[in-house]
């Protein structure tokens, strides 16, 4: 209600009241005050407690008063028969557990690292190059080249100190009338004379093969075109040649000696009692012929062979030219009785099993069987004067052979059945000597190969030289989709034939090469000469898979 103002006087003071009626009051909404609580909290103390206690021991001694356990509670388990029955195959998985570890381990470390290059640390030549030669007016004729011989040969000696390089020619037609020589640097000197080799021999003919002996530094053979061989003791003052074959024998090479091995001979060994003297020499010969030779009498050979096997489709035998050999390696840790029992001989005399590849592209596997008996009656014969019928020692000729000539063959120094062939055809391949087909074939060049061979530290490296003046060389260890070359060596940058290399049997990152500029020495990087766990394992598998490349990757990509 509101007052009425003094102006409205028209109205009368009692009715002086205006009424405007709410249009919100009836639209409060009742409120009510609500209190809420809740119910006491009732609090209680428990406790408790163990009843009793004890105290108990076991023990596995018997006092004497117990009874062990029945058998037939054991047996009714079936615990023992079950461990018998699975034990076999547990401890089969545990090993090949091991040995996939040991395989895969060293891959898991820089298998695709960019490879290093190898150093050329000397260029070693008995002769003067030809532009050098005309500009030097005092040139010799010794230090001159004019028969135009190469570099057929290089071999290390036992202590890796001293390389030597054999010199003849490849080109030659009939009987030979060129000089050869034989050459040493020992590059253990502070100062090593590139051009005047520390030991100089000449021959009457061409010397197409050397080979240093295992135990004696100074001691090493040599094989001339005409089939002479030669034994020299560089240790010696003056005349080295310690023995020489005889040229008028029925029973010797008519041709070039192609390949010598000094082979370790126990009886031999039991008989003179020193370590130059516990090896025999094996030659081959262009001939056909493998004899085996006492180096320190080689009025003539102790026995022979003749490498006599039917031609394909014919029955009747042809002699096969040699063209290169290696002798197999015995596993490490056989024993003498295990390699007799094996091979069927006693006493040592066995050289072991080898390996000939033919100028017609054809593998022999041969055995010398060469014993007491027969090398005497041998020996008894050839003395005499008598006709001598040379056997054959091939007993496997099945394997398949090369489109051209095998000039190179290496037996692995790892896995006893494994070996390398290099042909003319421009192919390397791997062989198992138990199975006719190769296990690996790779062409790295369409060029001739002339050598091959297996590092004597890496079991999965090996090396190829080749006609187009390059060395190849492979390493089974690297992760890749197809084998191919890790590292190439130009020799000499002209694309001159490498006829021979050979790695440093004590000095990893040493390998020695041969061309007809003369001999290079390299250095190998390291990937190339530090030896990796698990190698020796893989090889084994190469050696029994039955499909090399495929095995290879499988064991990169797990």
């Amino acid at each position: 209600m509101q007052e009425v103002p003094p102006d409205f006087e028209d109205v009368h003071i009692a009715e002086a009241r205006v009424d405007v009626p709410s249009t919100w009051r009836d639209q409060i909404v009742n409120t009510n005050a609500v209190a809420t609580e809740t119910h006491p909290l009732k609090c209680a103390e428990v406790e408790t407690q163990t009843g009793s206690k004890d105290n108990q021991g076991t023990q596995t001694d018997d006092a004497g008063g117990g009874r062990p356990p029945s058998p037939s509670k054991v047996q009714a388990s079936g615990v023992a028969d079950f461990m018998a029955k699975v034990e076999g195959m547990v401890a089969g998985e545990l090993v090949k557990a091991t040995e996939e570890h040991e395989v895969l381990e060293p891959f898991t470390r820089a298998a695709d690292d960019e490879q290093e290059p190898a150093t050329c640390i000397h260029y070693l030549s008995p002769f003067q190059q030809d532009a050098a030669a005309n500009q030097d007016l005092n040139a010799t004729s010794t230090q001159l080249n004019k028969h135009k011989l190469v570099v057929t040969g290089v071999s290390w000696s036992s202590t890796g100190q001293t390389i030597a390089a054999s010199f003849g020619r490849y080109d030659v037609v009939g009987w030979c009338t060129y000089p050869g020589m034989l050459c040493t640097w020992n590059l253990g000197r502070e100062e090593v004379n590139a051009t005047r080799p520390d030991t100089r021999i000449d021959t009457d003919t061409c010397l197409m093969s050397c080979a240093f002996h295992p135990a004696h530094p100074a001691l090493i053979a040599g094989g001339t075109f005409n089939g002479e061989l030669y034994v020299w003791d560089l240790s010696l003052e003056g005349d080295s040649q310690r023995g020489r074959s005889d040229v008028l024998l029925d029973v010797r090479h008519m041709e070039p000696i192609i390949a010598i091995t000094w082979q370790y001979n126990m009886t031999d060994a039991a008989k003179y009692g020193t370590k130059d003297k516990s090896y025999r020499l094996v030659t081959l010969g262009a001939d056909g012929k493998v004899l085996t030779w006492l180096w320190h009498k080689l009025d003539a050979p102790v026995y022979g062979y003749q490498l006599m096997f039917p031609q394909p489709g014919v029955d009747r035998k042809f002699v096969w030219g040699g063209a290169c050999m290696g002798f197999q390696r015995e596993p490490r840790g056989t024993s003498t009785a295990a390699r007799d029992k094996e091979t069927g001989l006693h006493g040592g005399d066995a050289a072991g099993t080898f390996l000939v590849g033919t100028e017609g592209g054809k593998i022999f596997k041969c055995y010398n069987d060469a014993n007491d008996v027969n090398t005497k009656e041998f020996s008894r014969a050839v003395g005499a004067g008598e006709r001598v019928e040379l056997r054959t020692p091939v007993r496997e000729g099945g394997y398949q052979p090369h489109a051209g000539a095998v000039f190179g063959l290496d037996c692995s120094p790892f896995q006893r059945e494994l070996f390398l062939t290099g042909s003319t055809d421009g192919s390397v391949r791997m062989y198992s000597s138990l199975r006719m087909q190769p296990l690996l074939h790779l062409e790295p060049t369409s060029s001739y190969l002339f050598v091959v061979q297996w590092s004597p530290f890496r079991p999965l490296v090996f090396a190829a030289a080749a006609g187009d003046g390059c060395v190849y060389l492979f390493d089974l260890a690297r992760q890749q989709e197809v084998v191919r070359p890790v590292l190439t060596l130009d020799a000499n940058g002209m694309r001159k034939p490498v006829y021979s290399l050979a790695f440093n049997p004590r000095k990893p990152d040493m390998l020695a090469t041969g061309d007809p500029t003369g001999i290079q020495i390299w250095r190998l990087p390291s990937s190339l000469t530090s030896v990796r766990r698990g190698e020796e394992a893989l090889l084994r598998k190469l050696a029994v898979a039955d499909d090399v490349p495929e095995a290879l990757r499988g064991n990169f990509t797990r």
